[in-house]
């Protein structure tokens, strides 16, 4: 009689073991998601809101040139120019400025000046971006959609890219694809 008291007891006190470990190791789990993982989630939006600068210079350019949806992107890059992954902006860190228009009609595209990028690279520059140490690359990209039939298209597209050194622009490629 005694034995069994003690064969039910031993087996209470493993199975209160168990279950403390159970529980000790899936609070530790939670814990760790929420302090870990959900901070380093990436963010739906990651980019800042534009500036009143910047809206106003995209609505201008909207209008004078019936180019469609002006926008940019910003990214954090490392020493080499090459971006991070990293989701989120980091403005006290390196990071490019690279902005973008959609053209709808195919003799606006091959029609642009040879220097419009650098027109549009030295404004954003001079006038748009804040001039922080940290930005070190302006891209401006223009990107053309020709629909060949209804199921079918081929892009085209023209992207120069100018690095900041010190407080000037120099250019660094362009290449029309």
């Amino acid at each position: 009689m005694e034995k069994e008291k003690k064969t039910k007891k031993r087996k209470r006190i493993i199975l209160q073991i168990v279950m403390w470990t159970c529980i000790l190791i899936s609070v530790g789990t939670c814990t760790r998601y929420i302090l870990w993982v959900l901070p380093r989630r990436p963010k739906p939006n990651n980019q800042p809101k534009y500036s009143s600068k910047e809206e106003s210079y995209f609505k201008e350019l909207e209008k004078r040139n019936n180019w469609k949806n002006p926008d940019r992107y910003i990214y954090n890059i490392n020493g080499k120019g090459k971006p991070l992954p990293n989701d989120s902006v980091f403005f006290n860190k390196n990071y490019a400025y690279s902005f973008g228009v959609d053209i709808e009609d195919s003799t606006t595209f091959f029609s642009l000046p040879a220097n419009t990028e650098d027109t549009i690279a030295l404004y954003l520059y001079n006038h748009v971006v804040d001039r922080t140490p940290q930005l070190r690359r302006i891209e401006i990209i223009f990107n053309y959609e020709e629909d060949l039939d209804e199921r079918a298209s081929i892009g085209h597209s023209r992207k120069s890219e100018y690095a900041v050194r010190g407080k000037r622009l120099v250019k660094l490629k362009h290449d029309m694809e």
